[in-house]
């Protein structure tokens, strides 16, 4: 009797280079041809093309914690949105109140990053936010380009809400650094998340 495999295993990862396994379902008996072939291989998944990440586990940085607003409320995984009223306290992170405030996230890791979500509060003042990406923290990432910025809002309507920012093209960056353009105001930012491109490398 010869030698079969089993069925591959899954691959050892969703998106990008892994691993697949398998084993010897059948040994050979009495003389019958033995397995051949490798018993792990490279699998790679490329249906998908671009994934959405939560900032929960980075780090960051703003100029300045208001009191009882740290910068972490940015990155918890919760967010918060409000409509029509009144942020209240807790659930966001908040700046100092100063010229052009920024936020700073380290990703631990360089994306292509295609696209960024934020949830900004608009404590009814105009709103015009700048978002950057890249590598450098020269100016504390503000030197990096511009990926975009979000719709410019001059009502008078208190709302936090999911502000969407395309990067276009991606941009290669660990650092996304928001800042709002106000003579000293507040950036009230409730979470943020971000799409980021896969360029699977064929590993030979």
């Amino acid at each position: 009797v010869d030698c079969m495999w089993g069925s591959w295993s899954a691959c050892t990862v969703e998106c990008g280079n892994g691993t697949r396994t398998r084993d010897i379902s059948q040994a050979a008996t009495n003389s019958g041809k033995d397995c051949t072939g490798p018993s792990t291989e490279i699998c790679i998944i490329t249906s998908c093309t671009a994934t959405h990440l939560s900032a929960l586990g980075a780090t960051a940085k703003q100029n300045g914690d208001y009191p009882d607003r740290p910068v972490t409320l940015a990155i918890d995984g919760s967010p918060t949105t409000v409509t029509g009223q009144s942020l209240g306290s807790g659930g966001c992170a908040s700046t100092i109140q100063s010229t052009n405030p920024w936020l700073q996230i380290d990703l631990k890791a360089a994306y292509l990053v295609s696209g960024v979500r934020v949830i900004i509060y608009n404590g009814g003042s105009n709103l015009n936010v700048n978002v950057h990406v890249g590598n450098s923290v020269t100016n504390n990432g503000l030197n990096n380009r511009i990926c975009g910025s979000s719709p410019y809002d001059d009502s008078t309507n208190r709302d936090a809400i999911w502000r969407n920012v395309s990067c276009s093209p991606p941009v290669w960056g660990k650092y996304i650094v928001s800042q709002r353009i106000v003579t000293y105001r507040f950036l009230e930012v409730c979470e943020v998340t971000f799409n980021y491109e896969l360029e699977i490398a064929i590993l030979e």
